[in-house]
């Protein structure tokens, strides 16, 4: 979506090198291009893919299914994917169609009404809040494995004890200050930083997908193992 502020003049040379394209479908909102369009396509894709965490959720929410379903819960991921490709064909094209800051404000507002717009603006920010407070306390299951030193706070580390639960939101407090400082020092260190980490993660993933295919231990069967389920 295009960077964009209500209707004023633009007051550097950098705001005026949007298309004449894009300032036509801007004005048909009311809304003048200003901000300057510094991301380039792969700091936009790992910004998106970043958010979106889509990798971040597999992992994390991996012994959940396994315990629940065994190794069968691999079927309920295809069956998400379609879901979730179809609200991505959506949000497309409503994107592509209100081409303006706000998403799912500015889409509900202007096909909805205000008060429509006015509740999913504020169930979106609910959403924000609570899923970056779940992505940074989920810390908590993976650094104290990696090295005790993280856990800070007594000596359990399972979510589920008062000493894990406790560093898990020391942890995840410490990750929502570090990540808000670095959101406010500008946008091309937040997207440097977000390149890297979004490129360590696409390799590690190849790489993972690799060992599965030269480390395999069990056929491709195995996915119709309830386990103990």
């Amino acid at each position: 979506m295009s960077a964009t502020t209500p209707a004023a003049q633009p007051t550097t040379a950098s705001a005026l090198a949007s298309s004449p394209h894009d300032d036509g479908d801007l004005a048909e909102f009311g809304y003048e291009q200003q901000l300057h369009r510094s991301l380039g396509k792969f700091a936009s894709f790992a910004a998106g893919f970043s958010f979106v965490s889509i990798l971040t959720t597999i992992f994390q929410l991996f012994g959940l299914g396994f315990g629940f379903a065994g190794p069968a819960f691999f079927w309920t991921w295809p069956v998400v994917f379609i879901g979730q490709f179809m609200v991505a064909l959506n949000f497309a094209e409503l994107a592509a169609r209100y081409p303006i800051s706000g998403a799912i404000y500015q889409w509900s507002r202007r096909m909805g009404g205000e008060i429509v717009g006015w509740f999913a603006g504020w169930f979106m920010i609910l959403a924000q809040i609570v899923t970056a407070s779940a992505a940074a306390i989920a810390l908590q299951v993976v650094l104290p494995n990696v090295w005790s030193g993280f856990q800070i706070i007594g000596e359990d580390s399972a979510l589920t004890s008062s000493s894990g639960a406790a560093n898990a939101v020391l942890l995840g407090s410490v990750l929502l200050v570090l990540t808000t400082f670095i959101n406010c020092i500008g946008v091309n260190w937040m997207s440097r930083i977000n390149n890297i980490g979004v490129t360590c993660e696409i390799v590690g993933v190849i790489a993972v997908i690799g060992m599965f295919f030269t480390h395999a231990q069990r056929g491709p069967d195995v996915v119709f193992d309830t386990g103990s389920a």
